[in-house]
């Protein structure tokens, strides 16, 4: 149940804190994270990694130390773990530091400016609790409520009792035979080989890939499964099973953006044209003018919204079972799900978390 009252997010008890705070890792979530720390005026007291990446290098005016070199200096401290994983030794280590200093793994959106903070909480509370109110069975009403309250506090702890694996969708979400699947950031065919195992009706694919190299991947990753060649764009898979594969950056429309370049995974636009390549975007509604959908999954790193919009036509045409990830931007908790129901009311509304530090691998699921 959503609660109405005020809550005391991650930034405001470290603002109070009278431990030495300090962060592990050092990529771009630990930019975003010790921006929202300066904007705070919380001191940040060191910045280590693990011993294979701590070398002789500095971040942000830091030099990267180990975790023993600060736990040393610093007893008793409060550790900002800056980084998502699924990789267990990696889990198994922060499980360790935990065991000796408080740590927390503070969300900050993968794209888009909206922290999710008491006052965003406070302000979509409304939206929040009609989304609840559309999701199906107690595991989706669990794991909304849990999203919301890491999202909150930074415990990453909190997500660990709603994990579910991801072939437990097919207890929720069926396909006819045969059936079409559309792959929306198929990456390096990871999820192709995943769907057509689950679901074996599968007969029609179409994965789309904006990355150059993990294109490539896409296409020797189909070339195992189905024991085809891709060339330039395109291809076509097996006799049994057809694939298209298409590199291109999903949107709501037909036209061209730039990206950056052997970005790998979490590829999106860019502003500056001199640092991207130029690369096609297209809308569902082109895409699929002559392939009916019986699912998409959509995983376009903070594009889901355009996706939806771009393909409202198709959605409303073939009324296809959805796997939507929701923990790119802050609002798509409520923006995703209210759309669709929207469009289409007769949907059955999940979410599912998959196991990963951090709330990414966590996905609505649509089906009628």
């Amino acid at each position: 149940m959503i609660d109405t009252a005020r809550k005391t997010d991650i930034w405001q008890y470290l603002t109070t804190a009278r431990k030495p705070v300090v962060l592990y890792g050092t990529g771009n979530g630990a930019d975003k994270i010790l921006d929202q720390l300066i904007q705070r005026n919380i001191p940040v007291s060191g910045v280590f990694a693990s011993s294979t990446f701590v070398r002789d290098r500095s971040f942000r005016g830091f030099k990267v130390e180990t975790y023993e070199a600060l736990k040393a200096r610093f007893p008793d401290m409060i550790v900002l773990v800056c980084f998502g994983t699924s990789l267990p030794d990696v889990l198994s280590n922060i499980d360790r530091i935990r065991n000796e200093c408080e740590v927390y793994a503070p969300d900050v959106p993968v794209y888009g400016k909206e922290l999710f903070d008491s006052t965003f909480y406070e302000a979509h509370t409304e939206e929040l609790s009609t989304v609840r109110g559309f999701l199906k069975d107690d595991l989706s009403r669990e794991t909304f409520d849990r999203v919301i309250d890491y999202k909150l506090t930074g415990d990453y702890m909190l997500l660990r009792p709603c994990e579910s694996a991801l072939e437990d969708i097919t207890s929720i979400l069926s396909l006819p035979d045969p059936a079409n699947y559309i792959d929306l950031g198929a990456y390096n065919g990871d999820t192709v080989t995943l769907y057509t195992k689950l679901y074996p009706q599968i007969r029609k694919i179409l994965a789309v890939e904006p990355d150059k190299r993990n294109f490539r991947k896409l296409n020797e990753t189909v070339q195992v499964l189905f024991g085809k060649d891709q060339e330039d764009d395109s291809c076509e898979g097996s006799e049994k099973i057809s694939v298209s594969c298409v590199r291109s950056l999903i949107s709501d429309h037909d036209g061209t953006a730039f990206v950056p370049r052997n970005r790998g995974r979490g590829v999106h636009e860019t502003a500056d044209a001199d640092k991207g390549e130029e690369l096609t975007t297209a809308s569902l509604v082109t895409l699929l003018r002559d392939l009916r959908a019986d699912l998409i999954k959509m995983d376009v790193e903070g594009n889901e919204l355009l996706a939806v919009k771009g393909g409202e036509n198709i959605i409303l045409r073939d009324k296809p079972s959805l796997i939507v990830s929701c923990y790119h931007r802050s609002e798509d908790l409520f923006t995703l799900p209210l759309l669709l129901k929207k469009l289409v009311p007769e949907y059955n509304v999940y979410m599912r978390h998959h196991p990963h530090l951090l709330c990414w691998d966590t996905e609505f699921i649509f089906s009628v």
